[in-house]
């Protein structure tokens, strides 16, 4: 007899995120399963609720957008440095526009739990230590961290989704960075 064929989590999660990019958040585990070409129990089987198959769908599309940003030379001054996190993440966004509306859909509602949210941010090391030095060199506004992160995605959100030529992201980069500094790119290099 046959063995039954095997299913990875990365297969499953794929299929999750192309249910989560047509349906949204009423997506059911069954739509998931059947687009996975999986049995409801098998799904099960890997993710036992849908609570913990958003969580995975979260992290695992968070990990690959991390992955996109790679590595930044800290001797960069921080406004090259932030560009480069910049244009790897709209890259990442127009290679993979269904993973970041997905990504989007998850963060804005509120699906992932504050675990998944949290495990997602220790991929993101590389941002997270790009703005700790600008914030310790003081070029950040006088607001909380999480509301400038919020500002930095909001506009990366937008930027992605509204398919800027490179002259257009370019400029929205500026934007951004001259709405969250205390000084100009200008001053920074």
């Amino acid at each position: 007899m046959a063995r039954p064929r095997q299913h990875s989590r990365e297969e499953i999660l794929a299929a999750a995120a192309l249910v989560f990019r047509d349906e949204g958040v009423t997506a059911t585990t069954a739509q998931i399963a059947k687009a996975a070409k999986v049995s409801n129990g098998t799904l099960f089987n890997y993710y036992p609720t849908k609570q913990s198959l958003i969580d995975a769908l979260y992290v695992w599309l968070k990990a690959d957008l991390a992955r996109a940003i790679g590595t930044i030379e800290s001797t960069m001054p921080p406004h090259s440095q932030l560009h480069l996190i910049w244009d790897r993440w709209l890259a990442w966004a127009r290679d993979h526009p269904d993973r970041h509306a997905v990504i989007h859909v998850l963060h804005r509602s509120g699906l992932a739990s504050h675990a998944a949210r949290s495990e997602a941010g220790e991929h993101f090391q590389v941002p997270a230590r790009v703005l700790a030095d600008a914030q310790a060199a003081r070029l950040f506004v006088d607001l909380p961290t999480m509301y400038l992160v919020e500002i930095m995605e909001q506009q990366l959100d937008h930027a992605a989704t509204s398919q800027l030529d490179t002259r257009a992201e370019e400029i929205a980069f500026n934007v951004m960075w001259n709405g969250i500094t205390s000084t100009g790119p200008g001053e920074l290099g």
